[in-house]
């Protein structure tokens, strides 16, 4: 079954899609009835699309590394900055993954969810980002509660030196150290991030070689466009692996490679990438570039947030009225893409969108235009698609947005105050029980004005 998306390109429905009674149906829910029920703006969360990505890249990684004979082992962590939600986590810990963490609250949540049996003994916790006091110390009590395993990736200086301070009063803390990629000559950008290759040889001679307790036991990078298959991309990774050799042959602790996040989704049903065949390329760059260096290949860390949850989530509107324009047409949704799905706004990012309804009609191109007073308000304006294909029909029509589950109430915020005073949408979860059964649930009904008003110091 064809259907169309941006004027400029036609896509073949992935498996998830099918339509029934021109009506679309993802993952075996009827959109339309979705909406009928539950009202619009909708936002929808198929938590089983989590448990399923998650699968998919542990099972591309035991597949590289059987082919190319790896001897390290591969975890999966999951970057809890992408969506925070309870349902989430809960969702994400039964595959046996890692949790990586970014901010002080963040150690809070940690602390709760071990208190509460939510986290399964001995998870391991990386903790990322740049360590204020605070974040200090809630990772200084975790290291304390021993119920999970923690690595802080030091990010500079100071933090080492604070680490260094605490290995006199705890026993055995492994840390990691975060690489700065802008001594790479290919590398695109300057970063303010972790410390230089000269900087970490240094504080590892003068400050943790020959102690006891304090161990550098894993390399950290990040490359900023993520992880893709470039000339760019494949020159920095093997930059950082011979620094990783380098480190390896004078500290024999050192035994883990975090590549951290990146990994692409799809951001529109025409985009397909090879995700398998990047795995494997990672996985033989490291594997070729260690034994050249005759060093014992790393385990192999890896810290997708988007890649985890974006899929899991659609977010549906209305379309209140069309309006001719000169240059385009424009479809007015019941909703705000700067409150809805801000990233469209503030990095422009690109969904996959398709009518719910009405798919028995021509398609015609129109620009949707949100609810507000603000010019920005507009999908979909990255200048890579001019027009969503909507049905030419007089009848009541409802659009889709796919993939939006990283990052919106990261941006927007989550029961607060958003542009023009635009409420939340409900969000609904989709699940399955014992036998397969689809199950529905509501996490939290659509913001009132009231809760809105209280907010903000009315009566």
């Amino acid at each position: 079954m064809k259907e169309h998306l941006f004027s400029a390109h036609e896509i073949r429905l992935p498996n998830e899609f099918s339509i029934d009674n021109a009506c679309l149906t993802y993952r075996n829910v009827n959109l339309l009835e979705l909406v009928k029920k539950h009202g619009t703006p909708l936002k929808f969360t198929v938590l089983p699309s989590i448990t399923h990505k998650i699968k998919i890249m542990k099972d591309y990684f035991k597949l590289a590394f059987d082919v190319n004979n790896y001897k390290g082992k591969y975890r999966y962590y999951y970057c809890t900055k992408s969506s925070h939600f309870n349902h989430v986590l809960k969702t994400v810990l039964l595959s046996d993954v890692g949790i990586e963490i970014s901010s002080a609250c963040d150690t809070e949540l940690i602390s709760s969810l071990t208190k509460t049996g939510q986290i399964p003994p001995d998870t391991q916790i990386i903790c990322n980002g740049y360590k204020t006091e605070d974040y200090l110390t809630g990772i200084f009590k975790l290291m304390c509660d021993k119920r999970c395993t923690v690595l802080p990736i030091v990010d500079s200086k100071g933090e080492l030196e604070h680490y260094i301070e605490q290995s006199k009063r705890l026993t055995n803390i492994s840390i990691g150290i975060r690489l700065n990629m802008s001594y790479i000559s290919s590398y695109a950008r300057e970063s303010r991030f972790g410390l230089f290759p000269e900087d970490i040889l240094y504080h590892y001679k003068t400050s943790i070689h020959g102690k006891d307790n304090l161990k550098l036991t894993t390399l950290h990078f990040f490359n900023d466009k993520g992880i893709e298959n470039t000339d760019s991309y494949w020159t920095t990774l093997a930059e950082v692996v011979h620094f990783y050799c380098y480190l390896k042959k004078i500290n024999p602790c050192l035994t883990t490679l975090d590549i951290g996040g990146g990994m692409p989704f799809k951001d529109n049903l025409n985009h397909n990438p090879n995700i398998s065949e990047l795995i494997f390329r990672i996985v033989s760059t490291i594997k070729d570039i260690c034994t050249l260096e005759e060093v014992d290949e790393p385990d192999i860390i890896t810290e997708f947030g988007k890649y985890t949850v974006a899929e899991s989530t659609g977010t549906l509107f209305k379309i209140l009225e069309r309006k001719k324009g000169n240059e385009r047409d424009w479809a007015i949704i019941d909703g705000s893409f700067i409150t809805h799905l801000p990233d469209t706004w503030a990095i422009k990012q690109n969904y996959p969108v398709l009518p719910v309804n009405n798919l028995e009609s021509d398609l015609i191109p129109y620009t949707l235009g949100g609810i507000t007073c603000d010019s920005a308000d507009f999908f979909p304006n990255n200048g890579d698609a001019e027009s969503i294909m909507l049905p030419d029909t007089n009848e009541e029509q409802f659009v889709a947005f796919f993939h939006t589950g990283a990052y919106q109430e990261a941006l927007s915020g989550f029961g607060g105050i958003n542009h023009c005073l635009i409420p939340a949408p409900k969000h609904i979860i989709i699940d399955e029980n014992e036998v397969k059964e689809i199950t529905i649930s509501t996490f939290s009904e659509k913001q009132s004005s009231q809760n809105m008003l209280a907010i903000l110091g009315y009566q």
